[in-house]
């Protein structure tokens, strides 16, 4: 296979020079076909289509092919090869043999022609380009290893993808965080259409029991916004950090307390730990007074220039334990 250019790609003339110069004609037994688990085509109306392949006698459109190695490879003609099978099951053995165009192709070649059928002949949802991106990915990443595929320097081979299902190059990365992060019940939202891509993307950034808790709402006729998630997410990162910075506190903290320091994280601490035990306990009026007495924590950190003395760390662990922004 020669170097190729995306923009024959983008401009379909690949396909058509192809299918014009280098193919040739040969008929083989349907048996003799294989059709790859790439093919992303419609399997419906098969009767209606063996029985107009029956009414003309023949089929009149050549299957196009690929031949790796000694195997023939279907490229395109899914349809019509499935409603030869089913006229040959009902004892049509005439239409065992099938014309076909082919050309010798490597395994990249073909993936790469089976891809430009998919993505130009039909139009695609939200998840089709989702799986249409990691595949273009795969190929374009192995034509490169095979020498095939020389991208222009400093174009990432996203930016390739993007001009190939003609998006954004930040919408193919939101399609690779979906496809790579998100848990199969928002992938199945996304296919189903519930989701919108930028739910879906946000979703697949919070672990796995949020996403499916997400998904269940959005199955639940719930329209879900990304700005929500978005700000769920927040929450999340603010819950991980004041844990971490628990944490570092407990760390430093030793039987003795000895050092200043040690004495002054152990207060910290202890505080910290005292609001996440009885914050249950603790009445809207409660609230608002610790929300003033927070405020007032920072006024006299600013009028004094005090150091942080885990104020923010306080915050957090207000937002965290009541829901509160």
């Amino acid at each position: 296979m020669e170097g190729f250019n995306i923009m024959d790609i983008l401009n379909g003339t690949t396909t058509a020079a192809a299918t014009v110069e280098a193919f040739k004609d040969v008929k083989l037994n349907y048996l003799s076909i294989i059709a790859t688990k790439h093919n992303k085509y419609s399997m419906e109306e098969i009767g209606e289509l063996a029985t107009g392949i029956h009414m003309a006698g023949e089929l009149q459109q050549p299957l196009v092919l690929g031949k790796i190695g000694e195997e023939y490879w279907l490229v395109s003609g899914h349809r019509r090869l499935e409603a030869i099978k089913m006229l040959v099951n009902e004892g049509e053995e005439e239409f065992a043999e099938i014309p076909c165009r082919y050309r010798d192709m490597t395994e990249t070649e073909f993936r790469m022609q089976l891809l430009i059928g998919n993505t130009f002949n039909r139009k695609m949802t939200d998840y089709d380009r989702m799986t249409q991106a990691a595949e273009w990915k795969e190929v374009l990443q192995q034509a490169k290893k095979d020498g095939t595929f020389k991208p222009e320097k400093g174009t990432r081979t996203r930016d390739y993808i993007a001009q190939i299902l003609g998006v954004a190059p930040a919408t193919i990365g939101d399609l690779e965080r979906i496809n790579n992060n998100a848990t199969d019940a928002v992938k199945e939202q996304l296919k189903e259409g519930n989701m919108k891509l930028t739910t879906a993307a946000e979703a697949s950034r919070l672990p796995e029991e949020d996403q499916n808790n997400i998904a269940e709402a959005v199955a639940a006729g719930e329209d879900v916004k990304s700005e929500e998630i978005k700000q769920l997410a927040k929450e999340k990162k603010e819950e991980e950090h004041c844990k971490a910075t628990m944490d570092q506190m407990q760390e430093t903290v030793s039987d003795t307390d000895t050092t200043e320091e040690e004495k002054e994280n152990a207060r910290r601490l202890h505080v910290l730990k005292m609001l996440e035990k009885y914050y249950i306990y603790m009445s809207e009026d409660d609230l608002r007074c610790l929300d003033a007495m927070l405020e007032d924590c920072k006024r006299r950190k600013r009028e004094y220039a005090l150091e942080d003395c885990g104020v923010t760390t306080c915050e957090q662990l207000l937002k965290l334990t009541t829901g509160r922004t």
